[in-house]
């Protein structure tokens, strides 16, 4: 299927089980990468701004964006290139690396909550409760847990029915939950990776952790595919974005943001007629300059 006929639900995961292999990193496509810029900057920016100014302006309801993935697949990126245009008061960013003491001393979800939106707010989790499906099952750091909760054969599955009920539970409450899962290739990796270790204007970019993530890259595409297969549901469905393709996956992500906020339909306040009454007096004085 060519890009152009393609539309965001192709990148959509809503209640199919999937293969890891199957999924795209790259296509081939005829829209230029600058004119899928072009687009994004002169017309879907200037519209998502528009809901989002709304929605802040309203702040009846929030939205939380996941985003999930390896390093150097483009979560940092999406941040800068198209989320950073988005009015600065209405936003929220928060990383979360591997869990401190105090952090495992509490439940796993504990540690989200300073990361999630308030009514009027898009609240961007880059990694999130979705690391305490992926990173255990790789380097086993459950040790904080008691025995009989680490060692328990349906553990995962009563954590996939613990962020299934979560994320309904933020639906249900006015918080719709948009989740992004940057899909890359191996070999992309490598070359990013070794870009950020060549370029020393790049060299802060690179974590030693990620050649051990790399390393278990088999290991994170089947814990990768049970959390796809195991969480996306219509209430809150993946995004599976080609990440070798950067500015389509900006292109792709940026569409589904701006179909959730049309839902939520964000509308600026407007005067009771008592305050439209008030407000006329107030006018009129103020351009008689009696105020």
């Amino acid at each position: 299927m060519k890009v152009g006929e393609m539309k965001k639900d192709y990148f959509k995961i809503d209640g199919y089980e999937i293969e890891i292999e199957d999924l795209e990193t790259k296509l081939v496509s005829e829209e230029k990468e600058e004119d899928i810029k072009k687009e994004l900057f002169d017309d879907l920016i200037p519209r998502l701004n528009d809901l989002h100014n709304r929605l802040f302006a309203e702040s009846k309801r929030g939205v939380l964006i996941v985003l999930q993935a390896l390093d150097a697949a483009g979560k940092d990126e999406i941040i800068k290139y198209i989320f950073s245009n988005l009015l600065p008061q209405g936003l929220k960013n928060t990383s979360f690396g591997k869990p401190s003491d105090e952090e495992n001393a509490h439940d796993y979800l504990w540690r989200m909550h300073e990361g999630l939106p308030k009514r009027g707010e898009i609240a961007i989790l880059n990694r999130s409760y979705y690391e305490d499906i992926i990173a255990p099952k790789i380097y086993d750091t459950l040790g904080h847990l008691p025995k009989e909760i680490r060692e328990d054969p349906n553990i995962w599955e009563k954590r996939y029915e613990h962020i299934n009920n979560f994320e309904k539970y933020m639906d249900d409450n006015g918080f719709p939950v948009l989740k992004l899962y940057f899909h890359m290739s191996k070999d992309v990796q490598r070359q990013r990776l070794l870009d950020r270790l060549e370029n020393m204007d790049k060299n802060h970019e690179f974590s030693f952790s990620d050649i051990d993530d790399r390393e278990n890259w088999d290991k994170y595409q089947k814990a990768f595919e049970e959390m796809l297969n195991n969480t996306s549901s219509e209430t809150a469905p993946w995004y599976a974005l080609p990440a070798d393709n950067p500015w389509l996956a900006r292109k792709i992500a940026t569409l589904a943001l701006v179909e959730t906020l049309e839902k939520i339909n964000p509308q600026y306040p407007t005067f009771t007629k008592e305050e439209k009454e008030e407000a006329k007096e107030i006018e009129e004085k103020l351009r008689n300059n009696e105020l």
